[in-house]
């Protein structure tokens, strides 16, 4: 056993030897929430979360009705004087005239009711309620993260006086991009884990949502010109699954699973079934993003065709393509009226089958489009009408822009000097096996400000290593500026307890310094999906010593992380913890990329005993770093992953191994 595993081994053992400190014993008070007899869906669910907020919390005993009993020492008034009726005597308190809430706008007031205080908790509109109830909530100590919450160790005392929070927003735009396109991001997650994490996304204010849809996936079906569409792959190709049964390392977290795909796809076979439970799974989205709040946009390539229409695509090309599409040439898409059809079609299919989105995102593969490429494509004024009679927002991919960024019709002309873009905030340049550093974001985002309006998008792979960014997006959007110390303090501090931000602080750093090193090299066609051990190897030979520096660095990291979990109350473990076994996950996989390379170089001296004894090691490494994964694997696109990495990675060396074995 090496020094790291027994380094490990103690600090698992400090960790399960350590009692958890028991919080102090706080009163339950006893709350009534009251809400309008006609109070908005969303009004209802500010309400419930109030409620689910103070029983976690302070184990209150909560009472939800329209009006309060006379005797009542706690009450707090959901909604506005416009929507609740009970809310009206304190009327004179709600901001009015200049300082009026925007539709956006939302409070936290203390107010008198029975001679005892009282507090409204309203916005300008129903989910400006919700995001007032969500702010309480963190004034609790709370902290919302994107795989759920985070309770405080030492609650605030209770009280409902000496309130007075009114919070505007400083990006009115927030949206989150679901790219939906493979089984490490979001289109391996049913329509289940989506809510879920919409729930979260609501609660950090999030007001819009896009979602990327390819012309393979099974979400729409049309003829056109006698041909009926067939395709129906969901990650590129429609045979595309991972084993996750018999030899597979971390298979416990797949639930005795034989393949892993996405769930709403698990028992479909034809194409029927499969367009069926896509649309299904689709308008599920939709409609729980709807339900949270937020407005939904699809983002879709009207140039792009599934691969069963190439007989109308004379200059056929699959360039910028990962599945079975086709992707008509520039010049030809607008110029041929019997393709430009074909993508009205095709759109339209979309507009009729998902009938309550707000808008479309067009992405064509011409570096420019001009608004009369677009109308020539879209003469029709009244195409983008929906059934209702209500049009759907269009905007366009905007290349030209020093910031990728979707724009309004109106825009696409403007020059670049004006500020009609949406910042893209890139949570996505790394590489996708690695733990992702959150170190710098705050100045990063700043520098991407510069170029664009105070609108953004998050376009994330998945959600597991981006909570503190995200946390951090949602408070500076109503403006509380935080540096990356203050953020992770902020988040510590409440859910950990004294002690632990500065070991977490200190894991950061040096996860921060180990991802500039990789960033540095070549990595993306190795330890991307899918994984080329023939890539690994030949990138591990060129850079061994930044390898072993980024480990080093690793190392320390989940040191200082296992650190933090000993000293952390029991609110914010699964925080810590998590972190550790990511870092774990990568000083381990480091390790299996130099084996694989020492693997390599004994094969080409035929030294085949070291090779063996390479491929054991590489073997044992990985199986470590995905079983660290499997430990807390948050989500789909953990578990998918680890799927990967054992159909490219996993498998591939132990049947390396065994033919190296038989030809000793």
């Amino acid at each position: 056993m090496n020094a790291f595993h027994l380094r490990l081994l103690f600090l698992s053992s400090l960790f399960l030897s350590v009692a958890l400190s028991a919080s102090p014993s706080i009163a339950a008070p006893r709350v009534d929430i009251v809400i309008s007899e006609k109070a908005a869906a969303l009004e209802r669910l500010a309400a419930d979360e109030l409620a689910h907020q103070l029983k976690r919390v302070y184990e209150a005993d909560v009472t939800i009705a329209t009006t309060a009993p006379a005797d009542a020492r706690h009450v707090i008034f959901v909604g506005s004087p416009e929507t609740n009726a009970r809310m009206k005597p304190f009327a004179a308190s709600w901001p009015s005239g200049d300082k009026k809430l925007t539709d956006q706008g939302h409070l936290l007031r203390s107010v008198t009711h029975n001679s005892k205080p009282a507090l409204l908790v309203g916005g300008g509109s129903p989910v400006a309620t919700y995001w007032a109830a969500a702010e309480f909530g963190h004034r609790l100590g709370i902290r919302t993260m994107l795989f759920g919450d985070l309770d405080p160790v030492s609650p605030p005392e209770f009280k409902l006086d000496g309130i007075d929070v009114v919070l505007e927003p400083q990006h009115r735009e927030r949206e989150w991009h679901f790219r939906n396109r493979g089984p490490m991001d979001s289109g391996s997650w049913s329509v289940e884990e989506h809510r879920r994490v919409l729930q979260q996304l609501a609660k950090l204010k999030f007001n819009r949502v896009s979602i990327n849809v390819r012309a393979s996936q099974p979400f729409v079906h049309f003829e056109f010109a006698g041909v009926s569409r067939r395709s129906e792959g969901l990650w590129g190709f429609s045979d595309m699954v991972y084993p996750v049964s018999g030899n597979t390392s971390g298979r416990k977290v797949f639930g005795g699973a034989k393949n892993f795909e996405n769930p709403s796809f698990a028992t479909v076979t034809t194409y029927e079934d499969r367009i069926a439970a896509g649309q299904q799974h689709l308008n599920g989205i939709v409609e729980a993003a709807r339900a949270a709040g937020m407005a939904v946009r699809l983002q879709l390539r009207p140039d792009w065709f599934p691969e069963n229409f190439r007989p109308f695509v004379k200059e056929a090309s699959s360039q910028g393509s990962d599945g079975p599409h086709v992707v008509a040439d520039e010049s030809e898409f607008f110029q041929n009226q019997k393709l430009l059809e074909l993508a009205r079609t095709q759109l339209r299919a979309y507009l009729d089958t998902y009938p309550t989105i707000d808008g479309v995102d067009l992405e064509f593969r011409a570096a420019k489009v001009s608004r009369q490429d677009f109308r020539r494509v879209f003469p029709d004024p009244h195409f983008w009408r929906r059934a209702d009679g209500k049009d759907v927002a269009v905007r366009i991919r905007a290349n030209s822009f020093p910031v990728r960024a979707f724009v309004p019709i109106e825009q696409l002309d403007q020059q670049i000097a004006s500020k009609v873009t949406q910042p893209m905030v890139l949570l996505i340049e790394r590489e996708p096996f690695l733990p992702s550093s959150p170190v710098d974001f705050p100045a990063a985002f700043e520098k991407v400000r510069q170029f664009s309006s105070n609108n953004y998008v998050v376009d994330p792979d998945g959600i597991s290593d981006i909570d503190l960014p995200v946390y951090w997006l949602s408070r500076n959007s109503f403006g509380s500026v935080l540096t990356f110390e203050q953020l992770c303090r902020e988040v510590i501090d409440s859910t950990c307890g004294d002690e632990v931000a500065d070991r977490v602080l200190a894991a950061f750093q040096r996860n921060h310094h180990a991802q500039k090193i990789m960033e540095q090299l070549p990595f993306g066609g190795g330890m991307s999906s899918p994984v080329n051990l023939r890539v690994v190897e030949q990138v591990a030979s060129k850079n061994s010593e930044q390898l072993t520096a980024a480990a080093d660095d690793y190392l320390n990291a989940m040191n200082e992380m296992y650190r933090a979990n000993t000293r952390a109350r029991e609110g914010g473990r699964a925080f810590s913890l998590y972190w550790a076994r990511r870092f774990e996950f990568a000083l381990e996989y480091l390790s299996f990329a130099q084996a694989v390379q020492k693997a390599g170089a004994a094969e080409m001296t035929k030294d085949t005993v070291t090779q063996i004894a390479e491929l054991e090691k590489a073997i044992e490494s990985l199986n470590n770093a995905l079983n660290a994964m499997a430990a807390v694997a948050r989500s789909n696109s953990d578990r998918g992953l680890i799927a990967i990495l054992n159909e490219y990675g996993y498998r591939p060396l132990k049947k390396k191994l065994a033919e190296a074995e038989e030809a000793n």
